[in-house]
């Protein structure tokens, strides 16, 4: 699932780069901000996407179903809304995409920016050379080595990632198809799974129609369905994502176009359950679809999280030491 937002990390190596239009050193200043942020994010996007497979419960039908149906205490059978999913996971589908959305994003600003670094630091090495500045470029040139060493593991890993995104799309893949033809995985903030909770309320919603017609036209003043709410805690991620794709984009404003799908955020169009006309669930017809699809959406969801932070989880390491290395440069050059 999700099989051409992966392929991002397929096509990230020699992506065009244009110089910082301030001073090198100001340019290094900029990347090694979005560096140090790209890092803690890619953590906290592997830690969500292996935690998310947690998901996989809330395919239930009480979550992600049509709804319970209710007897009224006149007789017949109301159809109602299914709060669970109103609530709560329609919120965690969508954090899903954000995953997704969020760790695409991430992957070109990576490329792009650790690549737009090297260019600035060259060049503020080039203006040290003119004006004499030999101390500081023996100390450039002492973490250079390392920090290049670090960069090529990572721009290695990011192309092995792709080779093992194409693998997927192979017979037998682990990755699946979403079941729904409309969604558009953006960036956005990320659930906290672990502290997502549903707050049951008092039974008395309005239904969405009748599941078994009533006898007594009275039974329709009186609404027997039950309510709650929900709360999906979030981390964070959206704006300092969102920084960091516009540093990119100052790095090398082509990647402008190459980014925009990503950022309009994430949606998604799952079919309603109880999606027919009012007259005829008035007339006691309520078609109940719908709701497999949903299951089936949460489900899937579910299961690929696992090898997307597999795919995601070898570049961790890398991406750190390399932004160590960047910040130390950055603390040689302002002593």
């Amino acid at each position: 699932m999700l099989k051409k937002r992966l392929l991002v990390l397929a096509i990230l190596a020699g992506l065009p780069t244009i110089a910082f239009a301030g001073t090198p050193l100001q340019g290094m200043q900029a990347d090694a901000a979005a560096i140090q942020s790209m890092t803690k994010n890619w953590s906290t996007l592997e830690n969500a996407a292996s935690t998310y497979a947690n998901l996989a419960p809330y395919s239930a039908q009480e979550w992600a179903g049509a709804g319970p149906v209710v007897s009224t205490p006149i007789g017949g059978e109301e159809q109602c809304h299914n709060t669970h999913w109103d609530t709560v996971t329609n919120q965690l589908v969508t954090g899903g995409l954000n995953i997704f959305g969020d760790a695409e994003a991430e992957a070109y600003a990576i490329q792009t920016v650790t690549a737009d670094f090297q260019t600035q630091l060259a060049d503020y090495e080039e203006q040290q050379v003119k004006a004499g500045n030999t101390a500081i470029i023996n100390q450039i040139d002492a973490q250079k080595g390392p920090m290049n060493t670090s960069l090529n593991t990572l721009m290695s890993l990011l192309s092995t990632t792709g080779d093992q995104v194409a693998s997927a799309m192979s017979p037998g893949t682990l990755l699946h198809e979403l079941p729904i033809s409309q969604w558009q995985a953006g960036i956005g903030n990320v659930p906290d799974l672990s502290t997502v909770q549903y707050m049951a309320g008092p039974d008395d919603g309005a239904p969405i129609g009748w599941y078994v017609q009533p006898k007594s036209e009275l039974a329709r003043l009186v609404d027997v369905c039950p309510t709650g709410t929900g709360d999906v805690p979030m981390y964070d991620l959206a704006g300092a994502i969102n920084n960091n794709v516009q540093q990119m984009i100052t790095d090398s404003p082509s990647m402008a176009q190459v980014v925009q799908s990503v950022e309009g955020g994430s949606t998604y169009s799952a079919p309603s359950p109880s999606g027919v006309p009012s007259d005829l669930v008035q007339a006691g017809i309520v078609f109940r679809g719908g709701e497999n699809t949903r299951m089936q959406l949460v489900s899937v969801l579910a299961s690929d999280m696992q090898p997307l932070s597999g795919y995601m989880q070898p570049i961790g390491a890398p991406l750190m030491l390399y932004s160590q290395q960047v910040q130390q440069i950055m603390t040689e050059v302002g002593k």
